[in-house]
């Protein structure tokens, strides 16, 4: 048996890490988020695949239609 399988199966968690996700953020501006809804509203576009070239996530991709929509203020 390996040492790290003994410790795992003798020893608790002492120490637990989270990672929040305080990475770069990304921004963009109303026309550029226009573009990007455009670009996946074509036929037979993957919007998974848009969302990744463009570092978002598909569902923020699909939330921006909507909120561009939406009266602000």
């Amino acid at each position: 048996m390996s040492m790290s399988g003994r410790m795992a199966m003798s020893e608790p968690i002492r120490r637990l890490e989270l990672f929040t996700g305080d990475g770069p953020r990304w921004t963009w501006s109303d026309e550029e988020k226009a573009a990007i809804v455009a670009e996946s509203d074509g036929p037979g576009t993957s919007i998974s695949a848009v969302a990744r070239r463009h570092r978002l996530s598909a569902s923020q991709l699909f939330t921006w239609p909507r909120a561009s929509r939406q009266p602000s203020g």
